[in-house]
């Protein structure tokens, strides 16, 4: 992907803003809406780092999407159907490595877009839990006393 940018890099600076999506065939109505540039959490039931913003040099973070229109249910099968064309936008490979490369991309297509920007990961846990393994510890009671049980108090005698 990166080898494809350094060969168009030449083309695409010849091409004005806006000019993209008229030589594409876009329809006119797509100038109307506005896009939205973001990096998408990590998926709450994994906990690799892969797809997310730290680390976006080997694998895109950045997406774009663009706001819903008006949706209606077919009566017949009962499927939510929509008429918009840029609704899969977000869903299909439109992902880029930066925000910069998104945004250009939007300039290059002339749609209007809004960059909102990742929350911070947290490195650190705030609050230590306890865990199973904590209830047989030594650290907060000391050595238990071991005399109280039955087996051993026919020892102690």
């Amino acid at each position: 992907m990166k080898k494809a940018a350094e060969i168009t890099g030449a083309a695409e600076s010849a091409m004005g803003p806006k000019e993209g999506g008229f030589t594409a065939g876009v329809p006119l109505d797509t100038f109307t809406r506005k896009a939205r540039i973001y990096a998408p959490a990590r998926t709450a039931s994994q906990s690799g780092l892969a797809r997310t913003v730290d680390f976006a040099t080997t694998t895109p973070a950045w997406k774009i999407e663009f706001e819903p229109t008006a949706k209606w249910q077919n009566p017949l099968m009962g499927w939510t159907s929509s008429a918009d064309p840029l609704e899969n936008v977000g869903r299909s490979a439109l992902v880029f490595y930066t925000k910069e490369e998104a945004m250009r991309f939007c300039e290059k297509l002339g749609w209007e877009y809004e960059v909102t920007e990742p929350n911070k990961r947290r490195t650190q846990r705030t609050k230590r839990y306890m865990q199973y393994g904590d209830n047989f510890g030594t650290k907060r009671a000391g050595v238990p006393d071991l005399s109280t049980l039955p087996s051993n108090r026919a020892a102690a005698k």
